[in-house]
Protein backbone atom coordinates (compact mmCIF):
# COMPACT_ATOMS: atom_id res chain seq x y z
CA UNK A 1 0.00 0.00 0.00
CA UNK A 2 1.60 3.25 -1.13
CA UNK A 3 1.66 6.17 1.23
CA UNK A 4 -0.76 9.03 0.49
CA UNK A 5 2.25 11.75 0.78
CA UNK A 6 5.43 10.90 -1.01
CA UNK A 7 8.85 11.90 -0.57
CA UNK A 8 8.98 13.05 -4.02
CA UNK A 9 5.79 14.99 -3.62
CA UNK A 10 7.28 16.56 -0.27
CA UNK A 11 10.02 17.00 -2.38
CA UNK A 12 8.59 18.81 -5.03
CA UNK A 13 6.25 21.15 -3.19
CA UNK A 14 9.20 22.17 -1.31
CA UNK A 15 11.05 23.07 -4.31
CA UNK A 16 8.00 25.24 -5.76
CA UNK A 17 7.30 26.78 -2.36
CA UNK A 18 10.63 28.24 -2.30
CA UNK A 19 10.69 28.88 -5.77
CA UNK A 20 13.90 27.14 -6.81
CA UNK A 21 14.96 25.34 -9.41
CA UNK A 22 16.40 22.31 -9.43
CA UNK A 23 20.11 23.56 -10.18
CA UNK A 24 19.49 25.44 -7.26
CA UNK A 25 18.23 22.87 -4.95
CA UNK A 26 21.00 20.35 -6.07
CA UNK A 27 23.55 23.06 -4.90
CA UNK A 28 21.85 23.58 -1.64
CA UNK A 29 21.75 19.74 -1.02
CA UNK A 30 24.89 18.40 -2.93
CA UNK A 31 22.42 16.06 -5.29
CA UNK A 32 23.01 15.93 -8.94
CA UNK A 33 20.51 17.68 -10.51
CA UNK A 34 19.90 15.18 -12.93
CA UNK A 35 19.45 12.73 -10.16
CA UNK A 36 16.75 15.08 -8.50
CA UNK A 37 15.22 15.36 -11.93
CA UNK A 38 14.91 11.32 -11.74
CA UNK A 39 13.69 11.04 -8.35
CA UNK A 40 10.88 13.37 -8.99
CA UNK A 41 9.98 11.37 -11.98
CA UNK A 42 9.92 8.26 -10.57
CA UNK A 43 12.49 7.03 -13.17
CA UNK A 44 15.18 6.35 -10.07
CA UNK A 45 15.14 4.78 -7.27
CA UNK A 46 16.36 7.26 -3.73
CA UNK A 47 19.29 6.01 -1.66
CA UNK A 48 19.92 6.42 2.02
CA UNK A 49 22.54 8.67 1.31
CA UNK A 50 20.05 11.27 -1.36
CA UNK A 51 17.47 10.60 1.34
CA UNK A 52 19.77 12.67 4.28
CA UNK A 53 20.88 14.80 1.63
CA UNK A 54 17.51 15.74 0.45
CA UNK A 55 16.03 16.26 4.06
CA UNK A 56 18.97 18.61 4.75
CA UNK A 57 18.59 20.82 2.19
CA UNK A 58 14.89 20.60 3.07
CA UNK A 59 16.25 22.21 6.40
CA UNK A 60 14.34 18.92 8.05
CA UNK A 61 15.95 17.18 10.90
CA UNK A 62 18.30 13.74 9.82
CA UNK A 63 15.92 11.09 9.71
CA UNK A 64 12.68 12.71 10.01
CA UNK A 65 11.55 11.43 6.53
CA UNK A 66 12.44 7.75 7.56
CA UNK A 67 8.89 7.39 8.23
CA UNK A 68 7.67 7.65 4.64
CA UNK A 69 10.76 6.07 3.36
CA UNK A 70 10.21 3.06 5.29
CA UNK A 71 6.03 3.07 3.77
CA UNK A 72 7.81 3.28 0.18
CA UNK A 73 10.78 0.96 0.38
CA UNK A 74 7.83 -1.52 1.98
CA UNK A 75 5.51 -1.45 -0.55
CA UNK A 76 7.50 -3.11 -2.80
CA UNK A 77 6.88 -6.64 -3.37
CA UNK A 78 10.25 -7.78 -2.61
CA UNK A 79 12.83 -4.66 -0.90
CA UNK A 80 15.95 -5.47 -1.72
CA UNK A 81 17.98 -6.47 0.96
CA UNK A 82 20.88 -4.16 0.58
CA UNK A 83 18.31 -1.27 0.12
CA UNK A 84 16.61 -2.77 3.72
CA UNK A 85 19.95 -2.75 5.09
CA UNK A 86 21.19 1.05 4.44
CA UNK A 87 18.28 1.98 5.73
CA UNK A 88 18.68 -0.41 8.89
CA UNK A 89 22.18 1.21 9.98
CA UNK A 90 21.23 4.68 9.33
CA UNK A 91 18.37 3.81 11.54
CA UNK A 92 20.94 2.73 14.43
CA UNK A 93 22.86 5.31 13.87
CA UNK A 94 20.17 7.41 14.75
CA UNK A 95 18.94 5.28 17.62
CA UNK A 96 15.63 5.04 15.67
CA UNK A 97 14.46 1.76 17.08
CA UNK A 98 10.69 2.25 16.22
CA UNK A 99 11.55 2.07 12.87
CA UNK A 100 14.00 -0.43 13.28
CA UNK A 101 10.86 -2.72 14.49
CA UNK A 102 8.74 -1.24 11.90
CA UNK A 103 10.97 -2.22 8.66
CA UNK A 104 11.98 -6.11 10.55
CA UNK A 105 8.30 -6.78 11.89
CA UNK A 106 7.30 -6.50 8.17
CA UNK A 107 10.61 -8.34 6.47
CA UNK A 108 10.44 -11.04 8.23
CA UNK A 109 7.29 -12.31 7.19
CA UNK A 110 9.33 -13.50 4.19
CA UNK A 111 11.77 -15.69 6.39
CA UNK A 112 14.28 -15.93 3.47
CA UNK A 113 15.44 -12.47 5.06
CA UNK A 114 16.29 -14.17 8.77
CA UNK A 115 19.87 -15.14 7.64
CA UNK A 116 20.50 -11.35 7.06
CA UNK A 117 18.96 -10.10 9.67
CA UNK A 118 20.85 -11.90 12.49
CA UNK A 119 24.09 -11.63 10.43
CA UNK A 120 23.13 -7.75 10.80
CA UNK A 121 22.12 -8.27 15.03
CA UNK A 122 25.48 -9.48 15.30
CA UNK A 123 27.53 -7.30 13.54
CA UNK A 124 25.57 -4.43 15.90
CA UNK A 125 26.10 -6.93 18.84
CA UNK A 126 30.01 -6.51 18.10
CA UNK A 127 29.84 -3.15 17.60
CA UNK A 128 27.98 -1.88 20.69
CA UNK A 129 24.56 -0.94 19.53
CA UNK A 130 23.17 -3.55 21.57
CA UNK A 131 19.54 -2.06 21.70
CA UNK A 132 19.49 -1.73 18.24
CA UNK A 133 20.31 -5.44 17.74
CA UNK A 134 18.23 -6.81 20.11
CA UNK A 135 14.92 -5.68 18.17
CA UNK A 136 16.39 -7.60 15.57
CA UNK A 137 17.37 -11.27 17.50
CA UNK A 138 13.72 -10.90 18.78
CA UNK A 139 12.55 -10.69 15.50
CA UNK A 140 14.30 -13.42 14.36
CA UNK A 141 13.06 -15.92 17.53
CA UNK A 142 10.09 -15.13 17.16
CA UNK A 143 10.08 -15.97 13.28
CA UNK A 144 11.70 -19.13 13.90
CA UNK A 145 10.33 -20.15 17.38
CA UNK A 146 9.39 -23.63 15.54
CA UNK A 147 12.95 -24.27 14.07
CA UNK A 148 15.79 -26.37 16.25
CA UNK A 149 18.03 -24.43 14.80
CA UNK A 150 21.60 -22.86 16.00
CA UNK A 151 20.43 -19.23 14.79
CA UNK A 152 17.61 -19.10 16.99
CA UNK A 153 19.18 -20.99 20.13
CA UNK A 154 22.03 -18.02 19.84
CA UNK A 155 19.34 -15.05 19.13
CA UNK A 156 17.83 -16.28 22.92
CA UNK A 157 21.33 -15.84 23.80
CA UNK A 158 21.76 -12.91 23.48
CA UNK A 159 18.69 -11.34 24.49
CA UNK A 160 19.62 -13.20 27.99
CA UNK A 161 22.65 -11.03 28.00
CA UNK A 162 21.70 -8.20 26.72
CA UNK A 163 18.26 -8.09 29.35
CA UNK A 164 20.48 -9.33 32.41
CA UNK A 165 20.54 -6.55 34.90
CA UNK A 166 20.46 -5.46 38.87
CA UNK A 167 16.91 -7.42 39.50
CA UNK A 168 17.73 -10.84 40.86
CA UNK A 169 13.92 -12.04 39.56
CA UNK A 170 14.04 -10.94 36.31
CA UNK A 171 17.27 -12.55 36.07
CA UNK A 172 16.32 -15.46 37.16
CA UNK A 173 13.09 -15.12 34.93
CA UNK A 174 15.78 -14.50 32.01
CA UNK A 175 17.45 -17.72 33.13
CA UNK A 176 14.96 -19.86 33.11
CA UNK A 177 13.57 -18.80 29.96
CA UNK A 178 17.21 -18.90 28.13
CA UNK A 179 18.26 -22.54 29.45
CA UNK A 180 16.17 -25.00 27.04
CA UNK A 181 18.11 -23.02 24.23
CA UNK A 182 22.07 -23.84 25.58
CA UNK A 183 22.17 -27.45 24.38
CA UNK A 184 21.26 -26.56 20.58
CA UNK A 185 24.35 -23.44 20.71
CA UNK A 186 27.61 -24.25 18.73
CA UNK A 187 30.36 -26.23 21.27
CA UNK A 188 32.21 -22.60 22.14
CA UNK A 189 28.74 -20.56 22.31
CA UNK A 190 28.15 -23.06 24.81
CA UNK A 191 30.60 -23.06 27.56
CA UNK A 192 29.88 -19.50 27.52
CA UNK A 193 26.25 -20.00 28.32
CA UNK A 194 27.03 -22.32 30.59
CA UNK A 195 29.17 -19.64 32.38
CA UNK A 196 26.85 -16.55 32.48
CA UNK A 197 23.65 -18.97 33.51
CA UNK A 198 26.61 -20.06 36.90
CA UNK A 199 27.26 -16.80 37.31
CA UNK A 200 23.46 -15.37 36.97
CA UNK A 201 22.37 -18.20 40.11
CA UNK A 202 25.56 -17.48 42.15
CA UNK A 203 24.37 -13.87 42.07
CA UNK A 204 21.37 -15.25 43.44
CA UNK A 205 22.64 -17.78 45.54
CA UNK A 206 21.03 -20.81 43.67
CA UNK A 207 24.12 -22.82 44.79
CA UNK A 208 22.85 -26.70 43.69
CA UNK A 209 22.07 -25.31 40.20
CA UNK A 210 25.11 -23.61 40.41
CA UNK A 211 27.01 -26.83 40.99
CA UNK A 212 25.37 -28.68 38.23
CA UNK A 213 25.87 -25.95 35.86
CA UNK A 214 30.08 -26.09 36.53
CA UNK A 215 29.91 -29.87 36.22
CA UNK A 216 28.57 -29.68 33.10
CA UNK A 217 30.72 -26.90 31.84
CA UNK A 218 34.02 -28.56 32.69
CA UNK A 219 32.60 -31.93 31.32
CA UNK A 220 32.17 -30.31 27.94
CA UNK A 221 35.04 -28.19 27.96
CA UNK A 222 37.77 -31.23 29.48
CA UNK A 223 36.74 -32.96 25.78
CA UNK A 224 36.92 -30.16 24.09
CA UNK A 225 40.24 -29.65 25.66
CA UNK A 226 41.64 -33.01 24.86
CA UNK A 227 40.11 -32.57 20.97
CA UNK A 228 41.85 -29.45 20.67
CA UNK A 229 45.07 -31.28 21.66
CA UNK A 230 44.86 -34.35 19.51
CA UNK A 231 44.39 -31.83 16.57
CA UNK A 232 47.33 -29.65 17.24
CA UNK A 233 49.24 -33.02 17.62
CA UNK A 234 47.95 -34.11 14.32
CA UNK A 235 48.98 -30.30 12.33
CA UNK A 236 45.05 -29.95 12.57
CA UNK A 237 43.47 -25.91 12.76
CA UNK A 238 40.06 -26.42 14.54
CA UNK A 239 38.00 -23.35 14.98
CA UNK A 240 39.19 -22.15 18.70
CA UNK A 241 36.77 -21.43 21.64
CA UNK A 242 38.78 -18.06 21.69
CA UNK A 243 38.04 -16.89 18.41
CA UNK A 244 34.19 -16.98 19.20
CA UNK A 245 34.20 -16.27 22.98
CA UNK A 246 37.04 -14.65 23.42
CA UNK A 247 38.24 -17.26 26.14
CA UNK A 248 40.47 -20.39 25.52
CA UNK A 249 38.77 -23.85 26.11
CA UNK A 250 41.11 -24.10 29.78
CA UNK A 251 39.64 -20.94 31.07
CA UNK A 252 36.32 -23.35 31.66
CA UNK A 253 37.58 -25.62 33.03
CA UNK A 254 39.26 -23.60 35.62
CA UNK A 255 36.60 -21.53 36.01
CA UNK A 256 33.96 -24.89 36.97
CA UNK A 257 36.78 -25.76 39.66
CA UNK A 258 36.64 -22.12 41.07
CA UNK A 259 32.74 -21.97 41.13
CA UNK A 260 32.73 -25.20 42.82
CA UNK A 261 34.58 -23.66 45.31
CA UNK A 262 32.02 -20.95 45.42
CA UNK A 263 29.61 -23.88 46.07
CA UNK A 264 31.42 -25.47 48.92
CA UNK A 265 31.85 -22.03 50.75
CA UNK A 266 28.60 -20.98 50.82
CA UNK A 267 27.76 -24.45 52.08
CA UNK A 268 30.24 -23.76 54.79
CA UNK A 269 32.48 -26.31 54.00
CA UNK A 270 35.70 -24.74 53.54
CA UNK A 271 37.99 -27.53 53.66
CA UNK A 272 36.66 -28.67 50.56
CA UNK A 273 36.80 -25.64 48.54
CA UNK A 274 40.29 -25.42 49.43
CA UNK A 275 40.93 -28.71 47.58
CA UNK A 276 38.79 -27.19 44.63
CA UNK A 277 41.34 -23.95 44.62
CA UNK A 278 44.65 -26.67 44.16
CA UNK A 279 42.19 -27.69 41.08
CA UNK A 280 42.92 -24.40 39.72
CA UNK A 281 46.22 -23.59 40.78
CA UNK A 282 47.53 -26.70 40.46
CA UNK A 283 48.59 -26.94 36.58
CA UNK A 284 51.33 -28.93 36.03
CA UNK A 285 48.86 -31.24 33.54
CA UNK A 286 48.41 -28.07 30.97
CA UNK A 287 50.82 -29.01 27.74
CA UNK A 288 52.00 -26.46 25.83
CA UNK A 289 50.37 -23.05 26.82
CA UNK A 290 50.44 -20.14 24.92
CA UNK A 291 50.48 -16.66 25.91
CA UNK A 292 46.92 -16.01 26.33
CA UNK A 293 46.94 -19.44 28.79
CA UNK A 294 49.88 -18.34 30.65
CA UNK A 295 48.05 -14.79 31.60
CA UNK A 296 44.65 -16.13 32.45
CA UNK A 297 46.47 -19.11 34.56
CA UNK A 298 48.01 -16.50 36.49
CA UNK A 299 45.00 -14.75 36.99
CA UNK A 300 43.38 -17.86 38.46
CA UNK A 301 46.59 -18.30 40.05
CA UNK A 302 45.92 -14.92 42.05
CA UNK A 303 42.67 -16.12 42.64
CA UNK A 304 43.75 -18.88 44.79
CA UNK A 305 45.95 -17.01 46.55
CA UNK A 306 43.53 -14.70 47.83
CA UNK A 307 40.82 -17.58 48.47
CA UNK A 308 42.78 -20.54 49.79
CA UNK A 309 43.66 -17.10 52.45
CA UNK A 310 39.65 -16.55 52.77
CA UNK A 311 38.67 -19.62 53.22
CA UNK A 312 41.59 -20.25 56.23
CA UNK A 313 39.68 -17.34 57.76
CA UNK A 314 36.34 -18.33 57.38
CA UNK A 315 37.17 -21.17 59.36
CA UNK A 316 38.53 -19.08 61.91
CA UNK A 317 41.69 -19.24 61.19
CA UNK A 318 42.71 -15.21 62.30
CA UNK A 319 46.18 -15.54 62.06
CA UNK A 320 45.91 -15.09 58.10
CA UNK A 321 43.62 -11.98 58.38
CA UNK A 322 47.08 -9.53 57.64
CA UNK A 323 47.52 -11.27 54.48
CA UNK A 324 44.50 -11.09 53.53
CA UNK A 325 43.48 -7.20 54.10
CA UNK A 326 46.77 -6.85 51.90
CA UNK A 327 45.17 -8.30 49.30
CA UNK A 328 41.71 -6.66 49.81
CA UNK A 329 43.57 -3.12 49.86
CA UNK A 330 46.13 -4.06 46.62
CA UNK A 331 43.35 -4.79 44.61
CA UNK A 332 40.37 -2.14 44.56
CA UNK A 333 38.21 -4.49 42.79
CA UNK A 334 38.00 -6.67 45.31
CA UNK A 335 37.38 -4.39 48.44
CA UNK A 336 33.61 -4.65 48.57
CA UNK A 337 33.39 -8.40 48.38
CA UNK A 338 36.77 -8.66 50.88
CA UNK A 339 35.44 -6.29 53.33
CA UNK A 340 32.16 -8.23 53.73
CA UNK A 341 34.23 -11.31 54.09
CA UNK A 342 36.32 -9.77 57.05
CA UNK A 343 33.57 -8.52 58.66
CA UNK A 344 31.37 -12.26 58.22
CA UNK A 345 34.52 -13.68 60.03
CA UNK A 346 34.32 -11.16 62.72
CA UNK A 347 30.97 -11.37 63.83
CA UNK A 348 31.23 -15.30 63.37
CA UNK A 349 34.45 -15.59 65.59
CA UNK A 350 34.05 -12.38 67.56
CA UNK A 351 37.29 -10.55 65.87
CA UNK A 352 37.98 -7.06 66.24
CA UNK A 353 38.69 -5.42 62.76
CA UNK A 354 37.91 -1.84 63.69
CA UNK A 355 41.64 -0.94 62.48
CA UNK A 356 40.41 -2.66 59.49
CA UNK A 357 36.91 -0.29 59.17
CA UNK A 358 38.75 2.55 59.31
CA UNK A 359 41.14 1.87 57.36
CA UNK A 360 38.68 1.40 54.39
CA UNK A 361 35.66 2.77 55.56
CA UNK A 362 35.72 6.26 53.81
CA UNK A 363 35.63 3.69 50.51
CA UNK A 364 32.78 1.92 51.36
CA UNK A 365 29.90 3.88 50.89
CA UNK A 366 31.01 5.55 47.24
CA UNK A 367 32.07 1.81 45.94
CA UNK A 368 28.84 1.09 46.41
CA UNK A 369 27.40 4.08 44.89
CA UNK A 370 29.89 3.15 42.36
CA UNK A 371 29.78 0.29 40.72
CA UNK A 372 25.58 0.18 42.04
CA UNK A 373 22.65 -1.00 39.63
CA UNK A 374 23.71 -0.28 36.04
CA UNK A 375 24.41 -3.50 34.46
CA UNK A 376 24.73 -7.73 35.58
CA UNK A 377 28.14 -6.66 37.40
CA UNK A 378 27.23 -4.02 38.83
CA UNK A 379 23.47 -5.94 40.19
CA UNK A 380 26.78 -8.33 42.32
CA UNK A 381 28.42 -5.76 43.40
CA UNK A 382 25.25 -3.59 44.58
CA UNK A 383 24.13 -7.16 46.83
CA UNK A 384 27.83 -7.48 48.24
CA UNK A 385 27.39 -4.10 49.28
CA UNK A 386 24.32 -4.44 50.49
CA UNK A 387 25.08 -7.94 52.86
CA UNK A 388 28.32 -5.80 54.05
CA UNK A 389 26.32 -2.60 55.72
CA UNK A 390 23.97 -5.77 57.14
CA UNK A 391 26.93 -7.32 58.45
CA UNK A 392 28.90 -3.69 59.58
CA UNK A 393 24.94 -2.96 61.10
CA UNK A 394 25.34 -6.88 63.14
CA UNK A 395 29.48 -6.18 64.00
CA UNK A 396 28.63 -2.70 65.67
CA UNK A 397 25.72 -3.85 67.58
CA UNK A 398 27.39 -6.45 68.72
CA UNK A 399 30.03 -4.20 69.90
CA UNK A 400 27.78 -2.26 72.07
CA UNK A 401 28.31 0.58 69.65
CA UNK A 402 24.22 1.01 68.83
CA UNK A 403 23.95 4.80 67.16
CA UNK A 404 26.65 3.64 64.66
CA UNK A 405 24.78 0.15 64.28
CA UNK A 406 21.62 1.57 63.88
CA UNK A 407 22.79 3.47 61.44
CA UNK A 408 23.94 0.83 59.33
CA UNK A 409 20.59 -0.63 59.43
CA UNK A 410 19.12 2.30 58.00
CA UNK A 411 21.85 2.93 55.21
CA UNK A 412 21.06 -1.24 54.58
CA UNK A 413 17.53 -0.88 54.09
CA UNK A 414 18.00 1.88 51.81
CA UNK A 415 20.40 -0.29 49.49
CA UNK A 416 17.17 -3.12 49.89
CA UNK A 417 15.08 -0.60 48.54
CA UNK A 418 16.98 -0.83 45.02
CA UNK A 419 18.54 -3.93 45.54
CA UNK A 420 16.28 -6.28 47.44
CA UNK A 421 17.57 -9.20 49.02
CA UNK A 422 15.11 -11.28 51.59
CA UNK A 423 17.87 -12.38 53.25
CA UNK A 424 19.10 -9.74 54.37
CA UNK A 425 16.06 -7.80 54.44
CA UNK A 426 14.96 -10.15 57.09
CA UNK A 427 18.20 -9.86 59.19
CA UNK A 428 18.08 -6.06 59.25
CA UNK A 429 14.37 -6.12 60.24
CA UNK A 430 15.44 -8.28 63.16
CA UNK A 431 18.31 -6.51 64.40
CA UNK A 432 16.51 -3.18 64.61
CA UNK A 433 13.56 -5.26 66.54
CA UNK A 434 15.87 -6.69 69.30
CA UNK A 435 17.69 -2.94 70.05
CA UNK A 436 14.87 -0.76 69.55
CA UNK A 437 14.43 0.07 72.80
CA UNK A 438 17.73 2.16 72.13
CA UNK A 439 16.41 3.89 68.84
CA UNK A 440 15.77 7.53 68.73
CA UNK A 441 12.41 8.66 67.46
CA UNK A 442 13.93 9.95 64.49
CA UNK A 443 15.53 6.14 63.82
CA UNK A 444 12.16 4.71 64.24
CA UNK A 445 10.90 7.06 61.77
CA UNK A 446 13.51 6.49 59.36
CA UNK A 447 13.46 2.54 59.86
CA UNK A 448 9.41 2.35 59.37
CA UNK A 449 9.52 4.34 55.98
CA UNK A 450 11.72 2.29 54.35
CA UNK A 451 10.41 -0.79 54.95
CA UNK A 452 7.18 0.69 53.39
CA UNK A 453 9.40 1.50 50.41
CA UNK A 454 11.53 -1.70 50.34
CA UNK A 455 8.21 -3.40 50.08
CA UNK A 456 6.47 -1.33 47.88
CA UNK A 457 9.55 -1.53 45.58
CA UNK A 458 9.80 -5.52 45.64
CA UNK A 459 5.81 -5.92 44.50
CA UNK A 460 6.66 -3.50 41.49
CA UNK A 461 9.54 -5.72 40.89
CA UNK A 462 8.02 -8.85 41.55
CA UNK A 463 5.13 -7.50 38.47
CA UNK A 464 8.04 -6.45 36.10
CA UNK A 465 10.12 -9.39 36.44
CA UNK A 466 6.55 -11.46 35.78
CA UNK A 467 6.42 -10.40 32.22
CA UNK A 468 9.62 -12.42 31.35
CA UNK A 469 8.39 -15.83 32.83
Amino acid sequence: MQPTTTIRQRLEDYIKEKGLSLHQFSDISGVNAGTLSGLINHRRRMSILQLDRISMGMGLAEGSLYELYIEECLAESSPDWRRLKSLLQRCAELDKLDCIQRIILVTMDNLAYAPHVFDLAEQWYRAGRIEAAAVLYRCVAEGEKYQHSERLALCQYRLFTIHLGSDREVNLSLAASFEPYVERLGEAEQLEALKDLADTYAANQRWTRVEQLAQEMESKAAIQYRLSLSTKEGNGNPESSQEKTGRPILFYILYGYLLRANVCEARGDYEQALDYVSLYTDLSWVQSCDETERIMIEQFEDWGRANACLYRLMSGEAEVLPEYVNYVASHDGERVSGLLKITEAANRYHFRVDDILERFGPQLKFEGREHAFGNYDAGIAAGQHTRLLSELAAYYLSTERVETGLGYIIDCLEACAAFYSEVVFLQCVGLFETYRGWATPERKRQYTNLISEVQRNHEEKKGFAAKYA
